[in-house]
């Protein structure tokens, strides 16, 4: 357990835990959240060490904290890819399905790598911030594909809707996404 963490074992530290999690049940309404902290409480009834890393994970205990940067950082992703899929539904379909066809337009996640970006997108989409789906594709692109979509998207970005050809100068093209790797 990360120093600092919740006590498991005693009882004293089990009823913090799930005072904790009682009062995360108590301010949602989202049925799938409080499915996930009833499992979590029940992880703490039990005893489940297997899974006390994944309760601490819910109730925002980790091993790291999330630096200011990696925050903000992971805000303008969200906020871009928000921007992205807005300006999709707008386009002419067949416009939209060129552009998707063509480049990454979705969120594809965090590589595990990235663990703290993963951390901080979890808690922004738990605490409803924002809803920006993980799109799961073959090659998904990474945190150095989304940097460079951030400094190209920098000069687009007070546009209220983006154009066919402000995406695909944005978007990492499917064909360039092993290039950016290297």
């Amino acid at each position: 357990m990360p120093p600092g963490s919740p006590d498991f074992i005693s009882t004293a530290g089990k009823i913090q835990v799930i005072t904790a999690l009682e009062n995360m049940l108590k301010f949602n309404d989202d049925q799938e959240y409080i499915d996930h902290c009833k499992y979590c409480i029940d992880i703490v009834r039990q005893g489940v060490e297997f899974n006390y890393y994944e309760v601490l994970d819910f109730i925002g205990v980790t091993s790291e904290p999330v630096p200011a940067e990696v925050s903000i950082e992971v805000i303008f992703i969200m906020k871009m890819f928000d921007h992205i899929s807005l300006s999709l539904s707008k386009l002419p379909r067949a416009a939209a399905d060129y552009v998707e066809l063509e480049c990454y337009t979705k969120f594809c996640g965090f590589e595990t790598s990235a663990a703290v970006y993963l951390s901080y997108y979890i808690f922004l989409v738990r605490t409803q911030q924002y809803r920006v789906p993980i799109f799961k594709e073959a090659l998904p692109i990474t945190l150095i594909h989304y940097r460079d979509m951030l400094l190209r998207y920098e000069r687009y970005k007070r546009y209220p809707r983006l154009t066919e050809e402000m995406m695909m100068d944005i978007c990492v093209r499917r064909e360039q996404q092993m290039k950016l790797i290297l």
